[in-house]
């Protein structure tokens, strides 16, 4: 024995040996600490034999270390506690270090043992070894109580680290109180057992399957021993503490026949070990008494994270009454001037219920009769399953914005409640084509949803698609979101729809899609049809309006024959079924129109004049620059009638003759060079659903023209006119509630224009024209193949489009009185055309085609005029409409400006 007295500026150190046999006590000498020394004591035997002056409570810190056998006559314990020796002791920091086998740390085997200690530090190495294990074979009515008030460590490598066993007599109790913050391990890889040579639980509470405990024939006889324990085994483990095993079915956290565990709030629970449980609670017969079935219960203060690596259950509740719940009992608290004969009466029955922030991964089972309730507080995580055999239950109760189970398999529970919460079932492994992947959660009783949300993984086709499912056996109450992960479905027409949530009870909840559901073509919504819920494209049908009752016939002449009933009114031809168009239709089309539009040009919108007047004082060379600002506002409906689109442009284009000459002296040859930037934003709306999506394009395009004046001597005549472009674009359709998609689109456009100038009058100052012209435009920008964030495949369908222009201008050439000799002209015009399309544009998404409506034949009327400020600047504006069927319009305002140099 070393004992070590510490002061600011001495340390002295009084060895003393003790040598025991048996029970004898050896006496350590008279030192007596004062009130100011911190002292130590090392003891190299059983605490229980120590026999020195200064009592135990005095030492700031004891720490014992034994090497023996922890057997009868006493050897290798740490602390022993038996009434008829050392029964109760009051320490500050204890230390236990054993390495025999069977050497428990703290071992408490009789009535009325009373430990305390500040803070504990337990390691065991040797075989069969616990760390605490509070126990009697007794026929008592005391209690045998360990209680540490600070934080323990206790480290086991092959027994229990924590024992709390039952007493013999119904009314003893057998209490651990660990109440502070504790990390308790089990080591050891070997096999846990929970026979007269127990290993491998980390904290345990209830009796052995059979507990000897030394007990002889004539102990029987003279005291009454037997191994038919009734009493109570309770161990109470503070917050925030770490219990962990690594033994093959060596369980963290065990509690069976009759047996209380309390786990504080922010427990941290593992196992590594092979089918071991983090938690595990179980109904179990004592020994060879049939008449002695008794539950385990495991009691959750608040919250815990728990782990199972190596086996299926996580936690698991097994036979009748066998509980793992959100509930506790007040923890027993004791006084300074606790007696080990005090009793602490702890009421099994007072419970509260409790929640707490869980991170849970594995699965829940309950069964033979076993009860499992847990109250998730907000930023729960379950990652995992549920499981519950006829005669037991699992209830889940799950709150909170940031909660969430991912459900891993297919799952029963008894009720569950989702509190703002979600509950998504995991896309690991979903296989469109293998129905086995998806999977179903069954509730025996009742689902309860209050503003929460469901993720189901569906096949988004037809009728017959795969997909995760709820059932619900009881009653539906609340409000539930659904939102669903695609699996690859290209987007069907449905007739009844996809069954995602099926209800036998009272179908009184509410589930509503949480935002778009889409695939392919079509938009989705969650319909109730009888108790059930399905995914349909269908849109919602529309309450027809009240017939309305014929007018009454007059009473018929009594001279005239009697009237004919008239034949009643046909019976209602029911609509055709439609199916909700996506909006995002609108905005890829859109955007594939403008792409091949926005920077088509026609003569005079590069050069502002009617017929080419060289005003240069007939210079064979002249260089000229032009540019011209478009802005126009677009609106069209698609094919189905459901979309309709607005778009907004702006054009920017310029350009000059790179070459000019003639090859007569009065004909007019230009070729010249052009590029232009362009952008359009568009917004598409579903008339029915109110869903809407944003297109928007950029993009440039270069290229070349030619130009031909015939310019007869009195400036009738014939022109032609030519260009190509190649044409690059970025785009995006932004459809709500969905990601942005963004795509690239190019090719190619071109024109050949040919007209005629007739002179049909003429004044003083001013002539009038009538110009008859046409044009014919290639367009074959295409859009590059895209498939979007939701999996579906857009393409663009059109394949090119040769459109065609007819049209005729009439204007008037001349200038007012005060602008002669000063080189000024003016042209204001009026014109119209017909333009015909060969090609709508068409846009595939999924399996189904949607096109631009109305623009197969366009009317368009034009007013605008062209002047010449002088010899070298021309400017020139128009406004331009354009209507086609079924509601398109087109609406453009030009501004253009040309130098001469």
């Amino acid at each position: 024995m070393k004992i070590t007295n510490k002061s600011m500026d001495e340390s002295s150190i009084l060895k003393k040996t003790a040598l025991s046999i048996a029970v004898a006590l050896v006496t350590a000498g008279g030192f007596v600490p004062t009130a100011s020394v911190a002292q130590t004591l090392d003891f190299d035997n059983v605490l229980y034999f120590y026999g020195g002056a200064t009592p135990l409570s005095d030492y700031d810190s004891i720490t014992v270390t034994t090497t023996a056998q922890g057997k009868i006559p006493l050897q290798g314990f740490g602390v022993y506690l038996q009434t008829s020796g050392m029964s109760a002791l009051d320490l500050k920091d204890l230390t236990v270090k054993t390495s025999g086998s069977a050497a428990d740390a703290i071992r408490g085997n009789s009535e009325a043992v009373f430990l305390k200690a500040r803070n504990l530090t337990i390691e065991t190495t040797g075989s069969s070894a616990d760390g605490i294990n509070a126990a009697s074979d007794f026929n008592n009515n005391y209690d045998s109580l360990v209680y540490v008030t600070g934080s323990s460590n206790i480290a086991v490598k092959d027994g229990v680290a924590v024992r709390a066993n039952n007493f013999q007599n119904a009314s003893a109790n057998s209490i651990i109180v660990l109440a502070g913050s504790n990390v308790i391990k089990v080591t050891g890889t070997g096999t846990a057992t929970n026979t007269s040579d127990s290993r491998g639980y980390a904290v345990y509470a209830g009796n052995r399957d059979v507990d000897l405990n030394n007990i002889s024939a004539l102990d029987y006889l003279l005291y009454q021993r037997n191994n038919n324990t009734l009493g109570n085994a309770y161990v109470f483990v503070g917050d925030d503490s770490e219990i962990s095993t690594a033994t093959k079915a060596g369980h963290a956290v065990y509690a069976n026949k009759g047996g209380i565990v309390q786990l504080g709030d922010g427990a941290d629970i593992s196992t590594t070990g092979e089918n071991a449980f983090a938690i595990y609670a179980a109904t179990e017969q004592q020994g060879t008494y049939t008449d002695n079935v008794r539950p385990g219960h495991v009691y959750l203060a608040g919250g815990a994270k728990l782990r199972a690596a190596n086996s299926t259950d996580v936690i698991q509740a097994n036979g009748v009454d066998s509980i793992i719940s959100s509930q506790a009992l007040a923890v027993p608290a004791i006084a300074d001037t606790h007696q080990r004969t005090d009793r602490l009466n702890i009421d099994r029955t007072a419970l509260t219920d409790t929640e707490g922030v869980f991170d849970i991964e594995g699965n829940i089972n309950a069964i033979n009769g076993g009860k499992i309730a847990l109250n998730m507080a907000d930023t729960s995580s379950f990652v995992g399953s549920s499981s519950v055999d006829d005669v037991s239950t699992v209830n889940l109760n799950i709150k909170g914005d940031d909660s969430q189970w991912m459900m891993t398999k297919s799952s029963v529970l008894t009720n569950l409640t989702l509190d703002q919460a979600t509950l998504r079932y995991s896309p690991d492994g979903v296989s469109r084509d293998d129905a086995g992947t998806f999977k179903t959660l069954t509730v025996i009783g009742n689902y309860i949803g209050t503003n929460a949300l469901l993720v189901l993984n569906t096949v988004l086709e037809g009728d017959g698609s795969l997909t995760d499912m709820l059932k619900v056996n009881g009653d539906t109450s609340g409000n539930t979101k659904v939102g669903i992960n695609n699996i690859g479905g290209v987007g069907e027409l449905t007739v009844d729809g996809i069954k995602i949530v099926e209800v036998a009870g009272n179908s009184d909840g509410t589930f509503t899609k949480s935002g778009r559901i889409v695939a392919g073509a079509y938009d989705y919504d969650v319909v109730k049809k009888a108790s059930d819920w399905y995914l349909t494209s269908e849109l919602s049908p529309v309450d027809p309006p009240p017939p309305v009752d014929p007018e009454p016939e007059p009473d018929p002449d009594p001279a005239q024959p009697d009237p004919v009933d008239p034949p009643g009114p046909p019976a209602p031809t029911p609509p055709p079924v439609e199916h909700q168009y996506r909006p995002e239709f609108g905005s890829y089309l859109a955007n594939n129109y403008a792409a091949n539009t926005m920077f088509i040009t026609r003569l005079h919108d590069r050069l502002g004049e009617t017929q080419y007047t060289d005003m240069l004082t007939g210079e064979e060379k002249v260089t000229t620059m032009w540019m011209r600002n478009v802005g126009g506002h677009n609106r069209f409906t698609d094919g189905s009638g459901q979309l309709k689109t607005t778009a907004n442009r702006y054009v920017l284009q310029l350009g000059g003759d790179l070459a000019q000459w003639s090859s007569d002296g009065l004909d007019r040859w230009h070729l010249g060079a052009m590029a232009g930037y362009a952008n359009q934003k568009s917004k598409t709306r579903n008339s029915y659903t109110g869903y809407a999506s944003r297109g928007q394009v950029d993009g440039y395009s270069v290229g070349l023209y030619a130009t031909w004046y015939a310019n007869e001597a009195d400036k009738t005549g014939t022109y032609l006119d030519s260009w190509v472009l190649y044409n690059w674009f970025d785009n995006t359709v932004s459809g709500d509630h969905l990601a942005s998609e963004n795509y690239k689109s190019d090719g190619i456009t071109a024109s050949v224009e040919g007209g005629y100038s007739f002179l049909v009058g003429e004044s003083e100052n001013k002539t009038y024209w009538i110009q008859p012209k046409a044009q014919v435009i290639w367009m074959d920008v295409q859009a590059d193949s895209h498939r979007e964030h939701n999996g579906t495949q857009v393409k663009d369908k059109t394949d090119g489009n040769l459109m065609t222009r007819l049209g005729v201008r009439a204007y008037l050439k001349g200038h007012a009185e005060k602008d002669a000799d000063k080189g000024r002209d003016f042209q204001p015009f009026i014109e119209a055309n017909w333009i015909h399309n060969t090609n709508n544009q068409t846009v595939q998404m999924g399996s189904i085609k949607d096109e631009i409506s109305g623009t197969r034949n366009i009317g368009e009327l034009k007013v605008g005029v062209e002047g010449q400020i002088n010899p070298r600047l021309q400017v020139w504006g128009n406004v331009a409409q354009q209507v086609g069927d079924n509601s398109y319009s087109d609406t453009t305002a030009m501004f253009g400006v040309k130098y001469s140099f």
